[in-house]
């Protein structure tokens, strides 16, 4: 493979893997995460946190037990 060959090629590579890098990041900043799109009515455990013994651990007076 003669070393013009060779460069373009690794500088293709190169430019391909930041071009991919940058829009898979960008990609998810743009996009909501369908993660955080729970139906409101599905029976998970996350969405019946019991608000009224949430502790508050920057409190001085927060004990851990």
């Amino acid at each position: 493979m003669r070393a013009v060959t060779r460069n373009r090629l690794m500088n293709n590579l190169y430019l391909g893997t930041f071009l991919v890098a940058f829009s898979s990041v960008a990609l998810g900043s743009i996009l909501p995460c369908p993660a955080h799109t729970v139906n409101s009515e599905s029976d998970h455990k996350c969405d019946k946190i019991d608000t009224t013994e949430k502790k508050n651990i920057h409190d001085p007076t927060y004990r851990i037990e």
